[in-house]
């Protein structure tokens, strides 16, 4: 999974913590801080990788589709 474009450990926490207090509340979300926190950074450090454009289809497809089966 790729997050484009880079985000900062602040932004990524951010989003969590509204995210999760949309999704769970306020009390709940707060509670999950340090998980959330620790998820954030992660989020920071994959985002900043430098993935070349050519490796980028292996992420992206899906390669147990069948869709000439599907069909």
């Amino acid at each position: 999974m790729r997050i484009k474009p880079a985000v900062s450990p602040e932004e990524a926490y951010r989003l969590l913590t509204l995210n999760a207090a949309l999704v769970w509340g306020l009390e709940e979300a707060a509670a999950m801080d340090a998980q959330l926190r620790g998820i954030a950074n992660s989020m920071a450090a994959i985002s900043a990788l430098d993935v070349p454009d050519d490796v980028e289809p292996l992420f992206g497809e899906d390669i147990g589709r069948d869709d000439e089966a599907a069909s």
